[in-house]
């Protein structure tokens, strides 16, 4: 029986592709899983070198790979040590195999080699990820700034150890075993020791906090983490952990807290309520002032407790007011009814600012109130006392048009004189009562000429008086005095002028003239034809003389043969001369 004979059972249950070949690195026979393996049929390679089967073309006998595994003469010259490499494959792919060759020799029988040939493909790949894995891991330690080390199951540094070097300074004689607490800052080392040793005996994640000297011999504030890595047997092969470096960022909390601290014994010591709020909305600090106000223990302020407080009308619309802002978020202001035991309700105008970091983070809100408590009651005092001194005005003015009819008898003064002195009288009463709806901070001109005008409007024909003009306000003496030349106008267009004929009309328009005047402008039309008066009457020297200074200006009337024009100089308050504002038409009822 041939050497080749004798092998046939040991090719056949190889578990690796195997090639036989003779010293010259022919071959001789092929198994089954090589033909799988690279591709060519037993037939196709019986006879040629195993060389010029598998490796790379552009390699060539006597290359690098053909030199490291066959003579140059394409003996095979490397035996009993395994050798991975690129392998050519019949269909001209490559897969990665690892080879080992051996010699067989019987007596009295040419010797033989044989070529063991393993598909390492899957390892090789799983090699490969496992290096791009590690090097993602490294990286995303670098972009952490962590410094990463390793430790044996039993929780002791060894080997090579760079990123821990790098950090301390320490060689890694210094540093094996528990050497690296020499750099630990000296009362931190026993609670790291115990804490480390207790997770390692657990086979727990280990956390933990503790400063470390770094190479220059500054102490830097360190976070710790590290994992067990767990076998295939539930024991653990090795500890991987990370050394971050949160010095920065534990000065930061410093300040923070300190300047927390700063704030809320700054708030504690204002009079007014102070409170601070979460991202959520909920109160996350109340000063000693609102505690006081509202007369509970401060803990019953925070979260959502402060809302109990609130009027139950005042709540819905502060809570629509809150949430539009928080949109933004944007400041806001609101006034609500507190709850004070046992005193009742208290009025508060609260305002209530947006708090951001240096990121652009919404941190909630910081407010202080007012309380608005006595400025409501005088306020209140104050209206009651308005409204009582202008009831007393109008019977005033009441008892003076009584008195006015009943000195100015017909047979002492002409009626047209008491008739006119009682229009004028109401004149000023229809400005008064303007003003005493404005609380006397003054009036709109629409306002003040509509209520002038009213007694010459006719119902049937309202468009007969149009007043057209910007919202400006005047002041109270300016509206009285605006008021008296309305009527005066208005009474002359009813006696001789537009408003004396059917179809006549009047329009009344003013336009700002600086920042502080405005011109009113009177224009009749439609009326009989208009001829100048040989004299002057007591309303003309009304218009022209007593009203200037109260109007702001010397009012100038012009008697043209189609009409009555009349331009009257108004002092406005605070108009703003390059803004005209809407036009508004209104017709007097």
């Amino acid at each position: 029986m041939s050497d080749l004979e004798r092998l046939q059972p040991i090719l056949a249950t190889a578990l690796d592709a195997v090639v036989v070949m003779d010293v010259e690195g022919v071959v001789v026979d092929w198994t089954s899983r090589a033909e799988v393996l690279l591709g060519w049929r037993r037939e196709e390679v019986l006879g040629r070198r195993l060389s010029a089967l598998i490796l790379p073309s552009d390699a060539g006998e006597g290359g690098a790979e053909d030199a490291a595994l066959f003579s140059s003469s394409g003996r095979p010259s490397l035996f009993d040590v395994r050798r991975e490499l690129m392998a050519r494959r019949q269909d001209g792919g490559s897969i990665a195999i690892e080879l080992s060759m051996v010699r067989w020799s019987e007596p009295d029988a040419a010797p033989l080699v044989l070529g063991f040939i393993r598909d390492i493909s899957r390892r090789s790949e799983a090699l490969k990820r496992l290096v791009v894995s590690e090097a993602r891991f490294r990286a995303a330690i670098d972009a952490v700034q962590g410094v990463l080390w390793t430790n044996n199951a039993s929780g002791k540094m060894v080997g090579e150890q760079p990123a821990w070097s790098a950090l301390t300074g320490q060689t890694r004689e210094e540093y094996e075993g528990v050497g690296w607490t020499k750099v630990v800052h000296p009362d931190d080392v026993e609670p790291t020791l115990s804490a480390w040793l207790a997770a390692v005996a657990e086979k727990r994640t280990f956390e933990f906090e503790h400063r470390v000297r770094r190479h220059d011999g500054v102490w830097r504030d360190c976070l710790i983490r590290a994992v067990p890595l767990i076998g295939d047997n539930g024991e653990i092969r090795e500890w991987v952990g990370v050394h971050t470096d949160i010095s920065e960022q534990k000065a930061a909390a410093e300040k923070l807290r300190e300047s927390e601290a700063l704030f809320r014994t700054l708030a504690d010591a204002a009079p007014a309520p102070v409170w601070m709020t979460e991202p959520c909305g909920g109160m996350e600090f109340a000063n000693a002032a609102f505690a006081e106000l509202a007369n509970v223990d401060r803990e019953a302020l925070l979260g959502y407790g402060w809302l109990s407080l609130l009027h139950p009308d005042d709540i819905a619309g502060l809570l629509e007011r809150r949430q539009a802002a928080r949109a933004g978020p944007d400041p806001y202001t609101f006034e609500a009814r507190f709850k004070r035991q046992p005193d009742g309700w208290r009025w508060m105008l609260a305002h209530a600012k947006p708090r951001i970091d240096a990121t652009g983070a919404f941190l909630g809100y910081v407010g202080m109130a007012m309380d608005l408590s006595e400025i409501k009651n005088a306020q209140a005092q104050q209206k009651l006392l308005i409204n009582e001194l202008n009831h007393r005005v109008k019977n005033t003015l009441a008892s003076i048009q009584s008195i006015a009819r009943q000195t100015l008898r017909a047979d002492e003064v002409s009626p047209r004189a008491r008739d006119q002195f009682i229009d004028r009288l109401m004149a000023m009463s229809a400005a008064h009562n303007v003003l005493t709806n404005e609380r006397w901070s003054g009036a709109v001109i629409d306002d003040i000429l509509r209520e002038a005008l009213r007694p010459f409007c006719d119902d049937r024909d309202p468009e007969r008086i149009t007043i057209t003009g910007p919202s400006v306000r005047v002041e109270p003496g300016a509206a009285l005095a605006l008021a008296l030349a309305a009527h005066e106008l208005g009474t002359n267009a009813a006696k001789y002028g537009a408003l004396s004929t059917p179809h006549g009309r009047v329009t009344v328009a003013w336009s700002l003239r600086g920042e502080n005047h405005a011109l009113v402008h009177w224009r009749e039309s439609g009326g009989p034809e208009v001829q100048a008066p040989t004299r002057r009457g007591f309303g003309a020297r009304l218009l022209e003389r007593g009203l200037a200074t109260d109007l702001g200006g010397k009012p100038e009337l012009l008697f043209k043969p189609e009409g009555v024009e009349a331009q009257l100089p108004v002092r406005v308050v605070r108009a703003d001369p390059n803004d005209q504002g809407p036009e508004q038409v209104v017709s007097p009822p």
